[in-house]
């Protein structure tokens, strides 16, 4: 419910008049909102929703039934596993019926019903993808060898997921694949490196339908197994409150400082950030919150959203999780996930640090003090009336840095979450919250997972085509055989094919195609994924498609593409540190390090760190002149 600040009454009317201007809420009525609420009013300030609201109560019970049900799937098949192609099977049929039940293909289409077209292609996608389901064994048997319509079929679930990949996440991706296709076919009349002898298109269908090396690969694997079980786990801890907790904690921490509000952000979006798969969506959720405190203390409001697109967009690169790219990471180096951990850790802690300290600059050079005690809620209280709900998070990171498979962790922290609500009466789930937490954690997988699809058609053409290597090759040759050359065009091929992908997605095509350079160069594995991963993320605050950047100028009101550059020399640190980590692979804890070295590793870090945050914001407790800051 949104309130009016002057009346405290809920605010009725029109949709147009019940755009509230995120300004006039005070703290206390943001922090009464729940995750949906916020998110309605940052989908209000981009003012656009792209997924339907059904009216009528058969469709609203029909979407219910399939979500939940594609829940209680994933949940049991966690615990019993199955055949490979099966359950990646059966996990696209439910991804491509929600997609095209809830998701309009253009601006004319229904928005309150599927239309005819729409349960055409629903119908479409449960015969073509049944026909796998139901001939998988003979399909493993033979290899993918084709039988009888097994090749429509096939040409059938290509098409169909290019057109749920573009109704989710626009032409890009989409295109990509259709590009990588049409080379597969026609690389015998290409000259220079990228030439090869040419598939058929029945060989390309076959490659990519009939076995797990296209569609149903593994990177679909992982989006069937690891990406739903954890986003189905901050689905369940959204319902407990945990999130809201996330909010006071860092209100509590930082909210009375200097700056106050732009700290919290930072708090907030690092910690909600490292369970989120996506920064865009994390930046609705947290900024619709910490972005009307900073405008009220007195931030400019396109510097208010880049920290809230800064912080956001570092929860990607913050263990435990990292938008579930942690467990890719892992899957693709062959290396126990609490290496991928330690790898993580500290490149992370310098770049919250770094952001946290030229904010802090920032707020130093325009006087802007913190908020009112009065209006900070109280950290013990928090801890003892709401503590409780932090026990899922603290036991599945646990779990994970043990060495438990990661399925059965997520599992056992969605048990946590039921259990530990329990613990107390005021936070008490209700059977409806669990069932809503079933189907929103369905809804929010289904872009990831339409992501991975299609990325699944872009490594299946790599793989066969051979274009991988001839990519390698190429940034190699250009490089000239030496490494700094190297790394950035390494950064630049990663910048651009980040662009616009969510995390798990992101990590996948930039390891594919632009790590294998670098580990020819002699870097190593973890420091060539880790350094194509960052520049992958931090797409996501750098013009021209900088997508967390635009979102949280919808939310401040503010210009886009200066949110966007103000953003990237906030990050500056970001930008910096896999340069960092590759020349000096200490940061990334690699091997048997002696405490010496990390400490002087981490020390020296830090007054880098420091140092650059003084020169770009040229202001420390007086302005600094140009020689001072260079």
């Amino acid at each position: 419910m949104l309130f009016n600040k002057s009346k405290n009454k809920p605010i009725e009317g029109t949709p147009q008049e019940e755009e509230l201007d995120l300004q006039n809420l005070t703290v206390e009525q943001v922090g009464q909102m729940d995750d949906e609420e916020l998110e309605n009013i940052g989908q209000k300030k981009k003012k656009k929703t792209k997924r339907r609201k059904f009216e009528t109560p058969k469709l609203k019970l029909l979407i219910s039934v399939i979500t939940i049900a594609m829940s209680c799937y994933h949940l049991i098949t966690a615990v019993y596993s199955l055949s490979p192609l099966l359950q990646r099977g059966i996990h696209l049929m439910f991804v491509l019926v929600l997609v095209y039940l809830l998701y309009p293909a253009n601006s004319k289409s229904p928005k309150l019903r599927p239309s005819l077209f729409d349960w055409g292609l629903v119908i479409a996608s449960v015969v073509s993808v049944g026909s796998l389901i139901l001939n998988f064994q003979r399909l493993s048997a033979s290899g993918g060898r084709p039988q009888g319509l097994d090749l429509v079929f096939g040409v059938i679930t290509v098409l169909l997921v290019l057109e749920c990949a573009r109704r989710t996440l626009g032409y890009i991706l989409p295109g990509m694949a259709i590009f990588m296709m049409s080379y597969g076919y026609w690389g015998r009349f290409i000259s220079g490196p990228l030439k090869h002898g040419g598939f058929s298109w029945q060989r390309i269908i076959r490659h990519l339908t009939l076995t797990t090396e296209g569609v149903y690969g593994q990177i679909l694997g992982v989006s069937s197994t690891f990406i739903y079980m954890f986003i189905l786990f901050g689905a369940f801890l959204s319902v407990t409150g945990m999130s809201a907790v996330f909010n006071d904690i860092a209100l509590a921490l930082a909210g009375g400082t200097r700056g106050g509000p732009a700290k919290v952000s930072v708090v907030a979006s690092g910690l909600m950030g490292s369970v989120s798969g996506s920064a865009s969506a994390n930046v609705v959720t947290t900024g619709a919150f910490t972005i009307p405190l900073m405008k009220k203390m007195g931030y400019k409001n396109y510097f208010a959203g880049s920290v809230e697109a800064v912080a956001s967009t570092g929860g990607q690169i913050m263990p435990p999780v990292m938008g579930s790219a942690a467990f890719l990471i892992a899957d693709s180096l062959g290396v126990p996930f609490i290496e991928v951990i330690k790898a993580a850790l500290i490149p992370a802690i310098l770049y919250y640090i770094s952001v946290w300290h030229m904010v802090d600059l920032r707020a130093r050079k325009d006087h802007i003090c913190g908020l009112n005690k009065s209006e900070l809620p109280n950290l013990k209280r928090i801890i003892l009336e709401r503590g409780h709900l932090l026990i899922p998070l603290i036991g599945i990171i646990y779990m994970l840095c043990a060495g438990y498979n990661a399925m059965k962790a997520a599992v056992i922290g969605i048990i946590l979450s039921v259990v530990a609500s329990f613990l107390k009466r005021a936070t008490w789930i209700k059977p409806k919250d669990l069932l809503k937490a079933m189907e929103s954690g369905a809804l929010s997988a289904l872009s990831v997972a339409a992501a991975c699809a299609v990325i699944g058609i872009l490594v299946g053409m790599f793989s066969l085509t051979g274009a991988i290597l001839a990519v390698g090759a190429a940034i190699l040759q250009l490089g000239h055989g030496m490494l700094l050359p190297t790394l950035i065009l390494t950064m630049l091929v990663a910048t651009v094919l980040g662009m616009g992908m969510p995390t798990t997605a992101c990590y996948v095509l930039t390891s594919t195609v632009a790590a294998p350079a670098l580990i020819k160069m002699g870097v190593p594995a973890m420091g060539a994924h880790m350094f194509v991963f960052y520049y992958g993320i931090l797409s996501a605050i750098t013009p021209p498609v900088a997508t967390a950047a635009y979102t949280a100028a919808g939310l401040a009101g503010s210009d886009p593409n200066r949110t966007g550059f103000a953003a990237v020399r906030l990050a500056a640190t970001g930008f910096i540190i896999p340069f960092m980590f590759v020349y000096s692979p200490e940061l990334l804890l690699l091997g048997d390090l002696s405490a010496l070295t990390i400490v002087r590793v981490i020390v020296t870090s830090l007054i880098g760190v420091f140092s650059l945050g003084l020169g770009i914001e040229g202001f420390y407790y007086r302005k600094l002149n140009i020689i001072e800051r260079a």
